[in-house]
This record gives structure tokens, sequence and C-alpha cells, in this order.
């Protein structure tokens, strides 16, 4: 039998990455676990990502129209937990964040990261109770080529 629980259980067996994402300037920005982001062109080079659409940051990502995935390395599971929490946390994730801001759009990215991408929103769409940020990869460094934290190998599954 088809139920939402099925359906719920079959999703979850999707493979995603999990980041960190961050937006806004400095520690007055703010960041977020999230998992539901894809690459889906290469030139120019883009992603695409959901965020729920009473998540704080989604305004955020409206007003800059700008934002960094920092890849986080498998085992470091601890950082990830760090940026997750409900839309109501406010925005006061980064205030005591070792930061450095990213090259063209100067969002905050997290230092000790394995890498991270600065990102354009070059357009929105809604899709549900999220809305889907595409955005440009503007810029981007990998510091190491360590295996980055994922569902499967940190157990955290939506993070939109």
């Amino acid at each position: 039998m088809i139920t939402e629980k099925s359906i719920t259980k079959g999703l979850r067996q999707l493979e995603y990455g999990v980041y960190v994402v961050s937006m806004g300037k400095g520690q007055e920005g703010n960041a977020f676990t999230a998992s539901w982001l894809m690459q889906i062109s290469s030139l120019p080079p883009m992603v695409a990502m959901a965020v729920h659409n009473k998540h704080q940051s989604s305004r955020l990502l409206k007003q800059h129209g700008a934002f960094v995935v920092n890849m986080i390395a498998a085992g470091n599971v601890e950082v990830a937990k760090t940026y997750y929490g409900p839309a109501e946390s406010g925005y006061q994730k980064l205030h005591s964040a070792s930061l450095t801001s990213s090259p063209v759009t100067g969002s905050p990215v997290l230092n000790g990261v394995v890498g991270f991408l600065d990102c354009k929103v070059v357009n929105t769409v809604p899709a549900g109770n999220h809305t889907v940020y595409v955005a440009e990869v503007v810029a981007a460094e990998v510091a190491d080529e360590k295996p980055l934290l994922s569902t499967s190998n940190s157990k955290l599954h939506y993070l939109g």
C-alpha cells in the first residue's frame, strides 16, 4: 500500500551531500546545514538548492542574492550539527564562528572547511513549501580533497 510513510522512507534512501550554507555579511550573516543541493550546469557552472520557505535564511538569500556552500569533511558531523536547527533559532549561528569572506560575493566562509563554492543567485523557483535557488558558482576553492560528509555517513537526512 502506498502511504506517506512509505514515500518518506523511499526518499530517505536518496544520497545527498551535507553542507553548511552561509549567507549575508560576516558574523551578522547566517548559516544552516543543507543537503538538498546539487550541480545543474557546467557551462556556466551552476547549482540548485531547495530551502524551506519558513527558514529565516530564505529571507537573507533573497535579500543578499548570494551564498557559500561550505564543504565539510566526512566524520565532521559536529560541524554540520552546529548549524542545524529550526528557523526560529535566529541569526546568531555565526557570532562565534571563525570566518573569512568569499572572493566574489563577500558571503561568509567557515575557516577550516575542505572547500567552498561562492554562489550568486540567478533565479528562484517556487516548489511546494520550499523555494529552489538557482545560482551560478562564481568562485570556488578546494583546500583538501578529503571525502565529504553525506547523508549516509552522517545519518543526517532532511536538511533544507
